[in-house]
């Protein structure tokens, strides 16, 4: 993987599907594949327009509904489940709704 993480891009626009790699949030196999600047996992976006809801793949939903993305975003230190600046920002209780949804975290 660290081979991987070293050419794999962050641009939507130029990501291509990696043979035996899979999107880490969503298992998909054969979509183009980026690296998350959050989290440097390999992600699956669309890259045959921008779109605004995203088109299906995880990339947008990780980018616009994170706490790991938002926290990335924000510049804020350390790790992102520890943030009290995100906590604050968020409220406790949307705070737990976005850790615990899908995009937040990989599975794969």
């Amino acid at each position: 993987m660290d081979n991987v993480k070293m050419t794999v891009t962050q641009n939507r626009m130029e990501a291509t599907p990696i043979p035996g790699k899979c999107c880490a949030f969503c298992g998909n196999k054969t979509a183009p594949l980026v690296m998350t600047p959050c989290c440097q996992q390999l992600i699956c976006c669309d890259t045959s327009y921008v779109s605004y809801r995203g088109g299906g793949y995880c990339h947008f939903e990780h980018e616009n509904g994170s706490i790991c993305h938002f926290h990335c975003n924000e510049k804020h230190q350390g790790n992102w489940q520890d943030c009290e600046e995100c906590r604050d920002f968020f409220g406790e209780y949307e705070f737990k709704y976005r850790v615990e949804d899908w995009a937040n975290t990989p599975h794969y």
